[in-house]
């Protein structure tokens, strides 16, 4: 992806004030990006992960759009953006990069929650210069063992549908993974409703994308990787195998890291606990001049 990418914005909700939410599109490269804004000052860009959309920061951005210009793009295949193409944590990368140019920034803060930090985190490595601050939310030390079986061809599907998409398979499964309901859409609702809404082939392309990348850079990662970006690390009270294992080495990973913990919430704080998110995140990244 060039750094020329230029985006068409279509506004579907006019004459909106300055801080209320709006739904847009760009096209990066030939790549209908939906996304939704809100706010007015400094750039906030939100990446979504495995089961999120454009709301997956619903919860949570009329408390930071006091203080940022929220941006929550869903990526391709999510949402209301376009199909999937190549779909690699390289090619999001790009087109995350090119959705910021786009939109005129060249430094914004980054938030990534679950595989979207995974894709926030190869971002920084290759553009540290593009990102004020990362917030990584419940990140995973790449893919579950217990999701292998969804990288099996011609079994991966069925499981999919019977697994995660029907709601026998899902609860069964909720019996022993860590999803909190806190009321409303929050928690299990939001999950639940997430794996219905998000294509088998979108959720398997997203899986297989950073199975992929694991196995190129999981060696890398595990020595080599060093960022010094200003890092804020969210963490629930009880995660999942692999967010546990990522936890051990962030603070490796990361020289200038802040840990935020959530422990009232599981797996997903945007989503179970905004409030806790809200209190103990946002004094931490609003720029002092704008408190």
């Amino acid at each position: 992806m060039n750094n020329s990418a230029v985006a068409t914005m279509a506004r579907y909700e006019a004459d909106d004030p300055a801080n209320k939410e709006v739904s847009l599109s760009a096209s990066i490269d030939g790549t209908t990006i939906s996304y939704k804004k809100s706010g007015a000052g400094p750039p906030l860009v939100f990446f979504h992960g495995w089961i999120g959309n454009e709301d997956t920061f619903g919860f949570c951005h009329e408390a930071f759009a006091r203080h940022f210009t929220v941006y929550r793009p869903a990526w391709p295949g999510y949402g209301a953006s376009g199909p999937l193409g190549q779909f690699s944590i390289e090619h999001l990368v790009e087109l995350g990069r090119g959705f910021i140019r786009a939109l005129g920034y060249d430094r914004v803060t980054l938030f990534g929650n679950c595989l979207g930090g995974n894709t926030a985190m190869e971002f920084a490595r290759l553009y540290p210069e593009m990102i004020e601050r990362m917030v990584l939310i419940e990140v995973y030390d790449f893919v579950p063992w217990y999701l292998h079986l969804l990288l099996v061809p011609g079994l991966n599907s069925f499981l999919y549908r019977m697994l995660l998409r029907s709601m026998t398979g899902f609860h069964l499964l909720n019996s022993f993974l860590p999803l909190q309901v806190a009321g409303g859409s929050n928690g299990l609702r939001y999950t639940e409703e997430g794996f219905r809404r998000t294509p088998v082939s979108t959720a398997i392309a997203f899986m297989k994308a950073i199975h992929n990348f694991a196995r190129r850079r999981r060696d890398f990662y595990h020595t080599r990787y060093r960022c010094a970006v200003p890092t804020i690390y969210v963490e629930g009270g009880r995660s999942f195998g692999p967010v546990k294992a990522f936890r051990d080495v962030v603070e490796r990973y990361f020289g200038n890291l802040h840990i935020v913990s959530i422990p009232e919430s599981l797996h997903n704080p945007v989503m179970e606990r905004p409030d806790l998110f809200i209190e103990r995140v946002l004094p931490l990244v609003v720029p002092p001049t704008r408190r």
